[in-house]
């Protein structure tokens, strides 16, 4: 009997150990968890600058998350300012018409490395890209058959504004080239599937961005 009453504590002590260490191990996981998960994020975007007839600055930061092997999938907002010179014709007026748009939207893509492929080796650093992006500004005139403005694209328009939505999807490959340990910089050639008459695009589509991994 002594000898039960002796191991009932040694028992209730060994069992807060365990408890313990369960809940440190537990803990320990979940904070592996969440390092493992920031550790698979990288913020970056790309800049794009253009200049002649058509002036376009492009702003876009993105955020990417590696979510198996080497795939990643990634969220970005755009920006685009632009300035279309001698854009427009006024029939009546007989004058050319600039015209200024600020362009805003959002895109989400993928990206699958072949680093599984090709171990150990710069080839790893090539990628395959697919993207949708949605834009959306405003034009200064409204189309319609009887108006007196006309595109270069042969459309009639009137005074008054009209909301142009683009819908692009692109396609093509790119490669990643490392700064450092956690910086990189990405060389991209894309390709629009729908493409329009008022995509601010044109194929194919060259794009430098830069990264960074948390």
């Amino acid at each position: 009997m002594k000898k039960q009453l002796f191991l009932l504590p040694l028992l209730l002590t060994l069992l807060l150990i365990c408890l313990f260490t369960i809940k440190i191990d537990a803990q320990e996981s979940i904070k592996d968890q969440k390092q493992n998960f920031w550790q698979r994020v990288s913020l970056g975007g790309y800049l794009g600058l253009q200049f002649g007839n058509v002036t376009a600055i492009t702003v876009s930061p993105e955020a990417t998350v590696r979510v198996v092997d080497q795939l990643h999938i990634g969220l970005g907002f755009t920006y685009t300012y632009m300035q279309w010179n001698n854009y427009f014709y006024d029939t009546v007026s007989k004058d050319y018409i600039n015209y200024k748009a600020s362009v805003y939207g959002g895109r989400i893509f993928a990206r699958y490395y072949l680093r599984s492929l090709f171990k150990d080796s710069f080839l790893g650093n090539i990628f395959a890209h697919v993207e949708y992006e949605y834009l959306y500004y405003t034009w200064p005139y409204t189309q319609d058959p009887r108006g007196s403005i006309y595109d270069p694209y042969g459309h009639a328009y009137r005074h008054g504004t009209e909301v142009q939505e683009i819908n692009s999807l692109f396609v093509g490959a790119g490669y990643s080239q490392p700064l450092g340990s956690k910086a990189f910089i990405d060389f991209l050639v894309l390709f629009n599937l729908n493409e329009t008459y008022n995509s601010p695009y044109s194929n194919p589509i060259f794009r430098i961005g830069f990264g960074v991994g948390l």
